[in-house]
């Protein structure tokens, strides 16, 4: 699929589908507001306002990874991405020679995009390490950030599950840590 084709896409995914879950949201919101809501009630909708607003970001997400599948670098891509979340994070990237497929680098990419928006949302952190080396039977991905860690109970959220199952796609074992001192997700890719 070429980038126009993915623009186009993007952008009916935009005016369709993410703003009429942003409408569904504001109904919501409004039956949580209305004073004769039953109590028990509002403890229900709160559960469905909160998983649209899962599925939002998630159309969002994919909205700019269609806009943005096309760009050369791992690096460039990652920029436009703290430009779109007005981030100041300090971003350092060290890429060996890996000779990894075109599938294996969209997935790397994708990964990685999704590890920048946790820190940027979650972290607190001002630096972010992404190394990717070769290996004696493919390569190695590294992403770290200094930030206050992660949550255990967020291994089980939606991005780092999308994650895993795209570490599944190209046959590699994910690796997760998490100190007071920040993230390390290791990621060994096999030919």
């Amino acid at each position: 699929m070429g980038q126009p084709e993915r623009i186009r896409i993007a952008q009916e995914l935009h005016d369709g589908i993410a703003q009429d879950l942003v409408a569904l949201s504001y109904s919501l919101d409004l039956l949580l507001a209305a004073p004769d809501t039953p109590a028990d009630i509002r403890i229900e909708v709160r559960k469905i306002l909160f998983k649209v607003s899962e599925i939002i970001a998630s159309v969002r997400t994919e909205i700019f990874n269609l806009r943005t599948q096309a760009l050369d670098t791992l690096e460039e891509s990652l920029q436009i991405l703290l430009l779109e979340m007005n981030s100041v994070i300090e971003i350092s990237i060290s890429q060996e020679e890996c000779d990894l497929s075109d599938p294996v680098q969209e997935e790397l990419l994708a990964i990685s995009r999704e590890f920048l928006r946790n820190t940027i949302k979650h972290s607190g952190a001002s630096v972010t390490e992404i190394s990717i080396e070769k290996s004696d039977d493919g390569a190695h991905y590294t992403y770290r950030d200094n930030g206050k860690g992660m949550d255990p109970s967020a291994i089980l959220g939606f991005g780092i599950r999308g994650v895993q199952e795209r570490c599944s796609s190209i046959h590699a074992d994910l690796i997760m840590s998490s100190t007071a001192q920040g993230v390390n997700f290791q990621i060994k890719i096999s030919r």
